[in-house]
């Protein structure tokens, strides 16, 4: 069974998930980024694994009334203004770097249509077409109401000052951890409060992300010439009592993660080999997708770097390892990463291994200690 198939839908909050993908990837045509669907968490629910529990409100009460003010202004942005663009979005780490460039258009209250090119091939596929009233949980450079939600749980929000972003007035707000370090930090437009630009930070401030508008036209008048998206449905959503039936049937769907990653979607589709499950699971600011689905990697994946441990395999075909693919428990998983190096190695870590408990835990951070940290964008 192929891990392929399925994981390349999302374009996740601006970072484009794609293009962890690499050759991977078969169908090359536009995209419509369509709204995802909220799954609410269950009341009196238990904790996740290891005995996780949700985070409290204590960013919230930190968090500064401006910069609240400011990310709920974007957020609405996102979804009421046209414009059209282009982003540049770069990761880099301890073991390699990738960078994507992505032309968007939105026209106001639909959904965003993106075409993204990684290193000079356009990647892309279609997702699913919006009900009336809903919006993309994922919204522009990552800002969405949902989203925002989840950040005020996890996050400080500061207002930082002003600035300028492509050519543009710009408000800056910062995010914090619970510790005070720097978790991300965002430009807004002063006149119309759409985001700008956006970077995201490890735990020991090193700049791990950088989304941002290189060209950027507000207004329907730069909609002219919009490309028709090519739409095909990929999933329907889950409600609670689907994902319900899911777990009563031996599906393992968490509802959180470590990092206090909750899920926040989830979807399903079918496929020759059976249905594929998609989680999606954030914080407000990282965000983490699990493809699901039943059977067994084949011995080999062309175009994948695999790593083993005790007979077990995991294989990526990101240089940073944000896209990984496994086999455990009579199910193959794929998680597709917009995190820090250390959130994604605990949610691996947390999740089944025929290896046994602890087995990302060896794997992974052995792995990384081999790299040097590298910026080659600064």
């Amino acid at each position: 069974m192929n891990p392929l198939t399925f994981s390349a839908r999302r374009i996740t909050g601006g970072a484009v998930l794609l293009g962890l993908l690499g050759a991977a990837l078969a169908a090359l045509a536009l995209v419509d980024v369509s709204p995802g669907h909220s799954v609410p968490p269950q009341a009196g629910s238990p904790s996740g694994p290891g005995g996780l529990s949700p985070a409290g409100t204590a960013g919230l009460a930190a968090s500064s009334p401006a910069g609240l003010r400011l990310l709920r202004e974007a957020a609405a942005a996102g979804v009421t203004t046209s414009y059209q663009g282009v982003q540049i979005v770069a990761w880099w780490g301890p073991h390699g770097a990738s960078t994507s460039i992505v032309q968007v258009w939105h026209e106001r209250d639909r959904s965003i249509l993106a075409q993204v090119t990684d290193m000079g091939s356009v990647q892309s596929t279609a997702a699913p077409e919006a009900a009336a009233g809903e919006q993309d949980p994922d919204g522009i450079l990552g800002l969405s109401q949902q989203l925002l939600g989840l950040m005020r749980r996890n996050y400080q929000v500061v207002y930082a000052g002003r600035g300028s972003a492509v050519n543009r007035q710009a408000q800056i707000v910062d995010l914090r951890r619970p510790g005070g370090s720097l978790a991300a930090r965002y430009w807004l437009d002063t006149a119309t409060k759409l985001p700008l630009r956006r970077e995201t930070f490890d735990s020991r401030a090193r700049m791990i992300s950088e989304d941002a508008f290189i060209n950027l036209r507000i207004g329907g008048s730069g909609l002219r010439g919009m490309p028709v998206p090519d739409v095909r449905p990929w999933s329907a959503r889950l409600d609670p009592a689907q994902i319900a039936r899911l777990r009563a049937h031996g599906w393992p769907v968490p509802r959180l993660l470590p990092g206090n990653l909750m899920l926040v979607a989830a979807h399903q589709t079918a496929a020759a080999a059976g249905p594929v499950i998609d989680l999606d699971y954030s914080d407000g600011l990282s965000l983490v997708s699990i493809f699901l689905q039943r059977g067994q990697l084949p011995g080999a994946l062309p175009g994948w770097e695999e790593a083993r441990f005790r007979g077990g395999a995991v294989y990526s075909t990101d240089p940073d390892w944000r896209s990984l693919a496994w086999s455990a428990h009579g199910f193959v998983y794929t998680v597709i990463a917009e995190a820090p190096a250390a959130t994604i190695d605990q949610v691996v870590d947390a999740l089944p291994h025929d290896s046994g408990p602890g087995f990302w835990g060896r794997i992974g951070r052995g792995i990384r200690r081999l790299g040097s940290w590298a910026n080659p964008f600064r």
